[in-house]
């Protein structure tokens, strides 16, 4: 399985938050396909929850996503605030992003998941 340029990019920081606790994993620092804040919070959650489910990244559910309000039919999800502090990478994942050569956090190519 293939991570998009997206999911790799919030991967590596995810990875960079946890080793350089000072830096902040946030979604303001994403180009997301979505220009509404509400959308862009379920969009943002939409990633989150597959790498998690590709056992890349672990955070409890409740911790990490305040719900509400309607579900979005193309994310599947209400998620109205996250909160990147409570989301961490998982072994999986670590290995994969120290195995990855990347310069200066620019993605390159696709990150290749290997099952």
């Amino acid at each position: 399985m293939e991570l998009n340029t997206l999911e790799s990019e919030m991967l590596i920081d995810i990875y960079d938050a946890d080793m350089m606790p000072d830096m902040p994993f946030e979604i303001e620092n994403y180009k997301l396909e979505e220009d509404e804040p509400k959308k862009k919070k379920q969009e943002f959650a939409f990633y989150l929850k597959k790498l998690k489910t590709l056992g890349l990244i672990k955070y409890e559910e409740r911790e990490v996503f305040v719900k509400d309000g309607i579900r979005s039919n193309k994310y599947n999800n209400s998620v109205t605030a996250i909160y990147g502090n409570k989301i961490h990478i998982d072994s999986k994942g670590i290995k994969l992003v120290e195995g990855y050569n990347y310069s200066n956090s620019e993605i390159k190519e696709k990150i290749i998941i290997n099952q």
